[in-house]
């Protein structure tokens, strides 16, 4: 089987689905009860001590009158199912178009391989993800 060229594809080899494929930040496989997460790779920090990646910033998808964007309240939603319900926490890479543009954009997203996180709360809100284990997509 050839590897996964898009996100589309790669949603559906891990068999995750998304709310929107235009939008939505993650994808869910609730038989395997695994959140797939979708993160920029220029979006890196240290967390505990260790590399870890920013899941969500407290601001993301949120308006200047407070109110959430769909893909922000999907994504909430999926953390409930992380947080809350024990589902698993992965992660795969996406690549901006301009990582100075907002909104952006995504150029590319990387489908070579899949990461396990660890997720924490920050007392600021954001929620990063410390990666446990790599899987690579054949």
């Amino acid at each position: 089987m050839a590897r996964p060229q898009n996100r589309s594809q790669l949603m559906d080899r891990l068999g995750a689905v998304q709310l929107n494929s235009v939008w939505s930040w993650c994808g869910v496989n609730d038989s395997e009860r695994k959140v797939y997460f979708s993160i920029w790779t220029d979006n890196s920090c240290t967390h505990d001590g260790a590399k870890a990646y920013l899941v969500q910033g407290p601001e993301w998808g949120i308006n200047e009158q407070g109110g959430k964007s769909p893909a922000r309240n999907d994504q909430d939603a999926k953390l409930a199912l992380v947080f809350e319900q024990g589902y698993e926490p992965w992660c795969y890479f996406i690549e901006a178009k301009d990582r100075s543009a907002y909104p952006r954009e995504i150029g590319s997203t990387l489908t070579s391989f899949v990461l396990l996180l660890k997720l924490d709360r920050r007392a600021d809100g954001s929620i990063v993800g410390t990666p446990l284990k790599r899987v690579e997509i054949g």
